[in-house]
């Protein structure tokens, strides 16, 4: 994948998803902190990172 594949791919998520796969996967921080961060549960940021991935792959799968 190119990067300007990839933002396309985030570009499509809602804003809070983009934002928490964008803190781990490019700022490396971890679950735990950023739902500390947050004020949430990790749990609920794992499910929010995985929901974002599965609809990237979904983008990704019909427009390349």
């Amino acid at each position: 994948l190119t990067n300007e594949q990839l933002h396309s791919a985030i570009a499509t998520l809602p804003d809070k998803q983009a934002k928490r796969i964008y803190a781990y996967y490019f700022l490396g921080m971890s679950k735990t902190a950023i739902a500390k961060a947050e004020g949430v549960t990790e749990k609920a940021i794992r499910n929010s990172i995985k929901r974002g991935l599965t609809c990237m792959e979904q983008y990704l799968k019909n427009n390349l």
